[in-house]
């Protein structure tokens, strides 16, 4: 992988991750939310472990958290 497609990568994983989160702005007041709630925090750490940390593996510069 070069850099040119990490950081594109990277990008859309970041942008999957916000369009995940925004499902919290959702009224909460369904008795499926917490499996609901459960199913995004787990996306969020699949695209965070299987995707985010291949790409910081070779490019640890766009690991804006580190």
């Amino acid at each position: 992988m070069d850099r040119a497609d990490a950081e594109e990568i990277h990008k859309l994983a970041l942008s999957a991750i916000t369009n995940l989160t925004s499902i919290f702005q959702v009224n909460d007041k369904y008795d499926e939310y917490e499996e609901i709630k459960r199913g995004v925090g787990l996306s969020i750490g699949k695209i965070q472990m299987d995707i985010l940390e291949v790409i910081y593996k070779r490019f640890p510069e766009l690991d804006d958290l580190k």
